[in-house]
């Protein structure tokens, strides 16, 4: 991207994979964990709404506290770019995963 934004392909390959890959991946093990102690609700859908909160990119509230102290606006707008650009793939694999294992 132009501009005066330098941010390293790794960091952002770095962001996307723990974003798109861990995060999602760990969300699955807290609540399918949570499920199976009772702590949450058996219902499905309820389920499936707690884990596409881990699958979805990240809030725009990030983007306000670097407008507001001033500090890596450029860097962030990049880094939403490549999140936002990959988000519809992504939601879409993990939503039908998460289908899966609700499925099951």
């Amino acid at each position: 991207m132009r501009g005066k934004a330098t941010v390293q392909p790794s960091v952002i390959a770095g962001i996307i994979a723990v974003g798109y890959v861990l995060l999602p991946l760990l969300g699955t093990a807290v609540v399918k964990g949570a499920a199976h102690l009772g702590l949450i609700q058996p219902d499905p859908l309820y389920q499936f709404i707690l884990l596409l909160q881990y699958a979805v990119p990240p809030a725009m509230n990030i983007g306000t506290m670097t407008q507001l102290f001033g500090v890596g606006e450029s860097e962030c707008a990049v880094i939403f770019v490549w999140a936002y650009a990959l988000a519809s793939a992504a939601v879409t694999a993990w939503s039908a995963f998460f289908l899966w294992t609700l499925s099951s």
